[in-house]
């Protein structure tokens, strides 16, 4: 730390990793950029470009396509990792073992075993470790976790939540991310930040997973390098992309391609070690982009209703009573409905604090575990056991 300023690094210069570990750090938190790092020198040359253009370069940063020698620079205090996600355990633990700060975007990372292998890195590292689980920050879910641990509606019971995602063709099917072998599931990719969020709220981990789903919109026998820059009804298709239309490299492959295989809908049943039980939705071609979230508890039920415009809505219904109290949760600056500012906050406090610290890993763990148990019980068709891991005692989780 130098002047009151925490000395920052990005690792994995793709949009998210410019924009919000870059831009919204500077802009929202006492934090320097000192250097940026990826494996494409073009991708380290362009985030430079749009960084110093937007005013959030105080100084020459440091240039790396090498993680060690990017570990290695002076004044580096923090690091946002903001790779793909199968890199994610790697650099994690490469991080965490230069005793560097993290934060980790999500999901975790790809496997059960790679989440354990982060957290015992971070044993003796004596730092703050966060993973990017920004939708506990926003103040719809602020307001229903209050609610719930003052007892509104008692012991969370059983759960349902729905994530509708209009954009899914345009978000995950025009390039890798369409793959198994390369996410692994979008319930991992996508549905980690609602999972994260059920766990919050009924206060366990899961022990026992079952999933099902398929592939019914998306995918197809469309060549898998048909772009949509070259497509014959590019003018027509709902799914049509442009290449570059926020200025940072998009890929544009037909969403129709034959390679595309991971599930466009998916449920998932969950059982937890308190008992409670959960209902988990993911479809990507629903007319609307929105979150849906239902708790009832042995005293009463919860509905929450969550969209990127911040139209709120919390129904709190105590048993016995027929008419709901209504919630209307204030909005918020910042991406995910104040998200993406409150975490940066929470991570700036923890910084401050002191103190080893790993907020939010619990559940960052759960949350990837449980879409990883779907992924193969999917495959199976068979309910999937998640193994418990021990944390470290006195830690704040």
């Amino acid at each position: 730390m130098k002047n009151g300023q925490f000395g920052l690094g990005i690792l994995g210069l793709g949009s998210r990793g410019v924009r919000f570990g870059g831009a919204a750090f500077v802009r929202n938190g006492p934090f320097t950029i000192e250097c940026l790092c990826d494996i494409r020198q073009d991708k380290v040359d362009a985030a430079i470009g749009w960084l110093g253009d937007e005013g959030l370069l105080k100084h020459d940063v440091g240039s790396y396509t090498d993680i060690d020698a990017f570990l290695a620079h002076p004044g580096l205090d923090a690091v946002v990792v903001a790779t793909p996600d199968f890199a994610h355990a790697d650099c994690a633990v490469q991080v965490l073992k230069a005793k560097k700060h993290l934060y980790l975007e999500k999901p975790m990372a790809q496997t059960i075993a790679d989440c354990d292998r982060i957290i015992e890195a971070w044993r003796g590292s004596d730092t703050v470790f966060m993973v990017g689980l920004e939708l506990r920050y926003c103040t719809l879910m602020q307001t229903c976790k209050a609610l719930i641990d003052a007892g509104e509606i008692g012991r969370v019971v059983i759960g349902t939540v729905v994530d509708n995602v209009s954009v899914g063709g345009q978000y995950y099917f025009h390039g890798p991310r369409r793959r198994k072998d390369y996410i692994i599931s979008l319930i991992l990719e996508k549905g980690t930040h609602s999972l994260d969020l059920a766990n919050w709220l009924i206060g366990d981990s899961p022990r026992k997973v079952y999933a099902s789903g398929g592939l019914d919109v998306y995918g197809g026998d469309a060549p898998n390098d048909k772009r949509c820059r070259d497509c014959e009804i590019r003018t027509t298709c709902p799914d049509f992309i442009e290449a570059d239309a926020d200025g940072f490299e998009k890929p544009d492959f037909c969403a129709f391609a034959s390679e595309c295989d991971v599930s466009d809908n998916s449920l998932v049943l969950v059982d937890y070690a308190n008992g409670a039980r959960l209902s988990y939705m993911e479809c990507h071609f629903t007319p609307e982009y929105t979150r849906e979230f239902m708790f009832v508890g042995d005293k009463g039920k919860l509905e929450a209703f969550y969209d990127n415009e911040q139209n709120f809505k919390i129904k709190l219904w105590k048993r016995f009573e027929k008419e709901p109290r209504i919630f209307y949760p204030g909005k918020s600056a910042g991406g995910h409905g104040g998200g993406d500012t409150g975490i940066i906050d929470e991570f700036y406090r923890c910084l401050q604090a002191g103190k080893p610290t790993m907020k939010g890993v619990r559940g960052a763990r759960d949350s990837a575990a449980i879409a990883i148990a779907a992924a193969q019980s999917e495959v199976s068709g068979l309910p999937v056991e998640i193994p418990e891991v021990l944390y470290p005692e006195g830690i704040e989780l």
